[in-house]
């Protein structure tokens, strides 16, 4: 009996050292997320003051708009 309290405090030790080895893993991976997301995030702002930001909703409906009034017919 006392072997398998044994077997079975050295599984739970086992699992609490596993548990904070893959933790100290993941909060370092989020680390370097985080990082990574302010990066594309500072990218972005920059891109935006060059003139590269995505079309306003306002001129898609205008497209939009056109296109419904003249569909495209595929050449014959």
């Amino acid at each position: 009996m006392k072997l398998v309290a044994l077997l079975l405090f050295i599984m739970i030790i086992l699992t609490l050292i596993n548990g904070l080895v893959f933790m100290k893993k993941l909060i370092a991976l989020q680390k370097e997320n985080n990082a990574l997301l302010r990066k594309l995030i500072d990218s972005k702002s920059t891109e935006k003051s060059d003139g590269k930001a995505p079309m306003p909703h306002t001129e898609l409906e205008k497209y939009k708009t056109q296109f419904m009034q003249n569909p495209y017919q595929p050449p014959k």
